[in-house]
This record gives structure tokens, sequence and C-alpha cells, in this order.
């Protein structure tokens, strides 16, 4: 099992912190104790600029069908191909049903041809919610 990615980590984090002072109120905000899922697309450099978008918007759309709370960064790197995905799951929302549901199943099949590698899976709890000067 390879260990989660330190700077997919940190740079959420940082992204996390620094959207709290913005001028938009978010409906959700991560809490300590709230599950974090990290997924990581690995695409072939071909499949790139079609992965993201189907990233973006299937998954997006699929949490929105599922009726859960949710908080998603993307994060891509152009240069290695890769996205990563961190999704902040609101309070009660389950990670298994979003996992099992049929609209996610949909995204990740049509996703699969576009893939080098499988899909990478962290999952994580929210311990604290910093923000510096």
């Amino acid at each position: 099992m390879r260990l989660p990615s330190f700077a997919a980590i940190v740079l959420a984090a940082a992204v996390s912190a620094s959207s709290a002072g913005a001028a938009e109120t978010p409906a959700y905000a991560p809490a300590p104790g709230n599950e974090v899922v990290i997924y990581t697309h690995h695409f072939k450099p071909e499949s790139f600029e079609a992965g993201v978008k189907l990233v973006e918007e299937g998954f997006t759309e699929a949490q929105s069908k599922l009726g859960q709370t949710r908080k998603n960064y993307f994060l891509v790197n152009p240069e290695s191909h890769d996205v990563v995905v961190v999704s902040f799951f609101g309070e009660g929302m389950d990670v298994e049903a979003w996992h099992a549901f049929v609209g996610r199943l949909d995204v990740l099949k049509d996703l699969d041809p576009m893939r080098r590698e499988p899909l990478e899976v962290e999952r994580f709890k929210v311990g604290a919610i910093t923000t510096a000067p």
C-alpha cells in the first residue's frame, strides 16, 4: 500500500484554510471529525483533458444526485497527468454509500479506459483546521 501523498495533504489543508476567509460563504465547511477521502486519478496523456472534465463534472453531478453534502478540491497536475480529488464529507455523510452509488460507479466505468494506473483511494478524518496570517 502506498503512503498518502504528503504534498496532496498539505495542499488540501492550505486550500481549505485559505478558503475560510474568502468572501463566499460555503454551505458546508469541513470540521474536525469529518471524513476526508483523497482520490488520485492517473491518466494517459492523450486522455488527460477529457479525464479532468469528467472527474470534475461527473463526480460533482453524481454527488448531487445522491444528495450528499460535500466539499471537493480538484488538484490538477498537467505535467504528470494526475488529478487529486480531496473530498470532505459533511456530518453524517456515508463514504460507503458513496462508494457503492451507481452514479459514481458509472463515472468510474467511463474513466477506466482513460487511466494509466488504477484509482488510488486514501481515507482520513479532519484533525484540525487552522489559519495563519
